[in-house]
């Protein structure tokens, strides 16, 4: 299991379920409880200044990228 708190900062490769993918480094983490949802989720910032906010079950795989 990935703990996606320990790659804060990291540049990422994140594939969704439904097929997309998110490119970039992740600049959160939620606490679903925090929000009362049943899901964390992660916040990938996607380029010109998007951000992507990915919950965690909807992660098929999660790819650390080299700089």
């Amino acid at each position: 299991m990935i703990d996606y708190h320990d790659l804060m900062g990291e540049q990422v490769k994140v594939t969704v379920k439904d097929g997309g993918v998110f490119i970039g480094p992740i600049i959160s983490y939620e606490v679903g409880v925090m929000e009362d949802l049943d899901y964390d989720s992660i916040g990938v910032q996607t380029g010109g200044g998007s951000y992507e906010s990915i919950p965690i079950p909807d992660i098929v795989s999660c790819e650390v990228l080299e700089d």
